[in-house]
């Protein structure tokens, strides 16, 4: 057998860039096939469990191949926390029209990056990450790339260097993000407080708050913190990009469903047609959950589970929804994006 080269890697769009190494002079890859990310929940680590082949090349023979590569038109899905972003992005990975990048870790990692310094090496990075994600999988398919969370600080980056891009700002009102975190336990209130430590890295919003003033909030008041700053994220990006960014209110997703994805799919220029729409809609996709395969659920089955939260939760929530509003007022950020 062979041994593999730069010029595979970066010619093969099964091999998808992975992460850099700390100094950023090598770029690792992980192979992928079309099939097994139908079934992985995200493109990361934690879902990879080893089982799938990874390799490592200097960025400089990677970024020379690099160039001669295939390229499609790539889009985005920029998101707030549980808003049914996996939902929206599976429903739009269709053979022959688009495929999906699911929360691939590379973006986590050059966000990070760009966090600590938003310099041209860097910069330069995220170009030869984007050149070596928009490779389709099939002549004529586009590609739908929806970062984690953690990784929507490129979300301006990428947009600014593919003027043929378009992206979906999608997004939940504050109790909806409540209700989906305290459900979850304390592993929901742990990821509250992860994102607001990593969007407080870098969003230009200013609280006022001191280290000690954080520590008496509870989790609830830190991840309404963190969310306001994913909206005054998603908002500054419709502002800055026009037509290029819809907003997409995760209620009208669930309740319209049809309607949502027709919107999407016409954003991103997909070319489905009205009967494929609905053959999609009432699909698996919308009946079974997208973070656990073969688990029946629906809008219905949501609903319910946060109606028995809310039945637990529902002073501290209302309390929190009042609070946010003025700490939104004082910082002068809105409570939905694009208004």
């Amino acid at each position: 057998m062979n041994q593999l080269s730069a010029r595979d890697v970066a010619l093969d769009p099964e091999w998808l860039p992975h992460t850099y190494d700390a100094d950023g002079a090598n770029l690792t890859f992980v192979r992928v096939p079309r099939s097994a990310r139908q079934e992985l929940i995200f493109l990361s680590d934690r879902h990879f469990g080893g089982n799938f082949r990874k390799a490592e090349f200097p960025e400089i023979a990677v970024a020379a191949e690099a160039a001669s590569a295939d390229q499609a038109p790539i889009h985005f899905i920029f998101h707030s926390s549980h808003c049914c972003s996996t939902l929206l992005a599976r429903a739009l990975d269709v053979a022959g029209a688009a495929s999906l990048l699911n929360e691939p870790d590379i973006l986590i990692h050059l966000s990070n990056r760009l966090i600590r310094s938003d310099d041209r090496a860097n910069r330069e990075r995220v170009e030869l990450a984007l050149r070596l994600l928009e490779r389709p999988l099939a002549r004529g398919e586009k590609v739908i790339v929806k970062p984690s969370n953690f990784g929507q600080r490129v979300a301006d980056v990428m947009l600014a260097s593919r003027p043929g891009s378009r992206a979906i700002l999608l997004y939940s009102d504050l109790e909806t993000l409540l209700l989906s975190i305290l459900k979850r336990g304390m592993f929901g209130r742990i990821f509250g407080r992860q994102m607001f430590a990593q969007l407080s890295a870098w969003s230009p919003l200013d609280f006022g708050y001191g280290p000690a003033e954080l520590l008496e909030q509870t989790d609830v008041q830190i991840a309404a913190l963190a969310w306001l700053m994913q909206i005054h994220h998603l908002d500054a990006l419709a502002r800055s990009f026009g037509e290029r960014a819809i907003v997409m209110d995760s209620r009208n997703l669930l309740s319209q469903p049809a309607v949502a994805l027709q919107q999407a799919q016409a954003h991103f220029g997909l070319g489905l047609d009205p009967s494929q729409v609905e053959a999609i809609v009432s699909g698996p996709v919308f009946s079974t959950h997208a973070k656990t395969p073969g688990q029946s659920y629906d809008a219905e089955a949501r609903r319910r589970e946060h109606e028995a939260t809310a039945a637990v939760h529902a002073e501290e929530i209302g309390m929190v929804l009042k609070w946010i509003q003025a700490v939104a007022a004082q910082v002068g950020a809105p409570l939905r994006p694009g208004l």
